[in-house]
């Protein structure tokens, strides 16, 4: 049987690519941030990296053989040389506290090991704080892979202390990920929606952004998809300010900075503010100016946020 690489479990892509350079150099840098919405294709390619770092059988550099008893053990889920902590939808401290435990312990002569922390969108300042403390000083044979959907919902502290890898399908040649990073659909409302609460973005550029959000939509359809996704980012707010707690089906990642934004939280208004935008999804039905309709919505979130 031929041995594998890391392209051959994941595709080829840039991060692969550089990963596969990096073992076969033995110069693998001590944390990575894996960006993407492919959760599987991250997962697959933290398997192979413990894999190629791991394989007792025969093989090149930076190669596995995906047979022996090392890879058919991380293929089982029990090699003590991967683990993988946290979801992608939601954080808790217990969890950080057992990524920290996993990671401060010496591997074995040889052997590599992939500590996978899932959702890093969800830390906290605290949590990345403590999280940080282990990445800047790994026990040796440590290797970090952070998963994320996005790096701009990623805390600073974090980026810049990991190299950021984006985890796809691409012909092109490594760029820095962390700029060329985009987003569609509803993370793209909501990083809109975002800088309009932060003062970044006026009104009229908030409503044209989300108004051709989708170019192949109508500015009708545009408008409801709009005041649907600012009803997700007040309860990302609230949730971000530990108001309420996550709702089930909602898989949006919340935003750091939402904590840090200076929103007026009364409960009734807050209740108030979502009624107003359940009426304005009617209108929109009712044919009522679309524009309109979302520019009054986006005038009432603006009274929710204070700006001295």
């Amino acid at each position: 049987m031929s041995a594998k690489r890391i392209s051959d479990a994941v595709g080829d892509c840039p991060a692969t690519r550089c990963l596969e350079a990096a073992l076969v150099s033995n110069r693998l840098a001590h944390a990575y941030l894996l960006v993407g919405r492919d959760e599987g294709a991250k997962l697959a390619l933290a398997a192979a990296i413990a894999k190629a770092g791991n394989c007792r059988g025969d093989h090149g550099p930076g190669e596995f053989c995906d047979a022996c008893p090392s890879c058919r053990q991380v293929d089982a889920g029990g090699s003590a040389n991967i683990r993988i902590f946290g979801d992608s939808g939601v954080l808790k401290i217990e969890t950080v506290d057992q990524f920290i435990s996993y990671a401060s312990v010496k591997t074995a002569s040889g052997c590599l090991k992939v500590s996978v922390f899932r959702g890093v969108d969800f830390f906290t300042d605290v949590a990345a704080d403590r999280i940080l403390k282990t990445i800047e000083e790994p026990t040796s044979g440590n290797v970090f892979l952070l998963l994320s959907r996005n790096s701009r919902r990623v805390l600073p502290t974090i980026r810049s202390r990991v190299q950021i890898m984006k985890v796809e399908q691409s012909t092109q040649e490594a760029v820095d990920f962390q700029d060329m990073t985009s987003t569609t659909g509803e993370d793209a409302c909501l990083e809109v929606l975002l800088e309009f609460a932060k003062a970044n973005k006026s009104l009229s550029e908030t409503v044209s952004r989300l108004l051709r959000m989708d170019s192949q939509n109508s500015l009708r359809d545009n408008a409801t998809g709009g005041l649907q996704t600012i009803a997700l980012f007040m309860n990302s707010v609230l949730r971000a300010r530990g108001k309420v707690s996550p709702l089930a089906g909602i898989s949006l990642s919340t935003e750091p900075e939402l904590a840090r934004v200076n929103f007026v939280l009364d409960e009734s208004r807050v209740g108030l503010f979502l009624d107003h935008l359940g009426e304005r999804l009617k209108h929109i039905e009712q044919n009522v100016n679309p524009e309109l309709v979302l520019t009054n919505a986006l005038l009432e979130l603006r009274r929710m946020t204070t700006h001295e």
